[in-house]
């Protein structure tokens, strides 16, 4: 196995890859953040229906000069980078694609067979639809030559959205790994995925525990909590025969 240098940051990447797991696990972060929220809130942002960030109101202008933009100029920029990067790659990936399995596949899952076969099928030309389309082929796409190009200017382009709507989240890596079974071909295997804890305050996923594998794989930092406690008391009764 060649420990390929990752592109992006020279760590080795632990087998050919062009882009290690570490950068790709990010921009898979940035691709869920997509589709959970940020798509919407760009389009709030954009509109100006949106107190984040401060400086949009106040005051009664004097001067018809003086009037508010209908827009917010920086969100809907950054909603124009966002989606044609997105729209680049999800072109670029599905010129990749090749398939030789007959459907039918689920809706929504993660069985190889099942991933590999929606990828054929275009998403809608959303933004939040384009990132949810990409999540699941970044593990695929790493090993591809533009692997780096790819990673670096999508996670650019979110960074750059997420500055735009101004929201404060906070991605805190767990000790734990991911306990979720999946299928691999009929064989049964635990994810082992890195959890990260989310922080996010006002937003439906604050206190959300992710998978880097799959955002399919998620949480509560309750539920893991609780997980663990159950762990512990399995321990210690076993300890005491």
């Amino acid at each position: 196995m060649t420990a390929y240098p990752c592109d992006l940051c020279d760590r080795p990447s632990g087998d050919d890859a062009r882009v290690c797991t570490t950068c790709t696990g990010q921009a898979t972060t940035a691709l869920n953040t997509v589709a959970d929220w940020l798509a919407d809130d760009l389009v709030t942002a954009t509109a100006k229906q949106t107190a984040l960030g401060g400086g949009r109101g106040g005051g009664k202008p004097t001067k018809a000069s003086e009037a508010p933009m209908p827009i917010d100029p920086r969100a809907s920029e950054a909603a124009a980078i966002l989606r044609n990067t997105l729209s680049t790659w999800v072109r670029a990936l599905h010129a990749e694609i090749r398939v030789d399995i007959i459907g039918p596949a689920c809706r929504a899952c993660r069985h190889r067979s099942c991933t590999a076969l929606r990828a054929t099928r275009l998403p809608a030309d959303t933004i939040g639809a384009m990132a949810a389309w990409l999540t699941p082929l970044l593990l695929q796409a790493r090993h591809l030559s533009f692997a780096a190009e790819l990673v670096d200017e999508i996670t650019a382009a979110v960074a750059q959205a997420l500055r735009a709507v101004d929201r404060p989240i906070r991605y805190v890596p767990l000790p734990d790994t991911c306990r979720m079974m999946t299928l691999d071909g009929q064989t049964p295997r635990r994810c082992g995925g890195a959890l990260r804890a989310v922080i996010a305050p006002g937003l439906p996923i604050d206190r959300q525990v992710r998978c880097e594998v799959s955002r399919d794989h998620t949480s509560t930092v309750e539920a893991e909590q609780q997980a663990r406690r159950r762990a512990a008391r399995v321990a210690r009764r076993l300890a005491r025969t």
